[in-house]
């Protein structure tokens, strides 16, 4: 179970994550609700910069946002594969 530890850079895993499954506007989208600077947001994200008390809600929020990304493609995937193996069947 990975946490945010005030201090530390996010694990390697976890900015592998943040970096697949969020976007620009996503950091930005981060930036307009919780007020931390998108190049904070994306030191930390890249493990450029440990997690404070200030910018942990942002990324918590771009945790979110990216877990929410990775069902979308888990379910685009999906339909992609039922999709397919129609045209592999015929």
């Amino acid at each position: 179970m990975e946490s945010l530890i005030i201090g530390k850079t996010i694990s390697a895993e976890i900015s592998y994550y943040l970096k697949e499954y969020t976007t620009a506007q996503d950091i930005a989208d981060v930036n307009t609700e919780t007020g931390i600077s998108t190049s904070t947001l994306n030191y930390v994200k890249r493990r450029a910069g440990n997690i404070s008390e200030e910018n942990k809600k942002g990324i918590i929020s771009l945790a979110k946002k990216a877990f929410n990304n990775a069902e979308a493609k888990r379910k685009e995937a999906l339909k992609c594969k039922k999709e397919l193996s129609l045209i592999l069947q015929s």
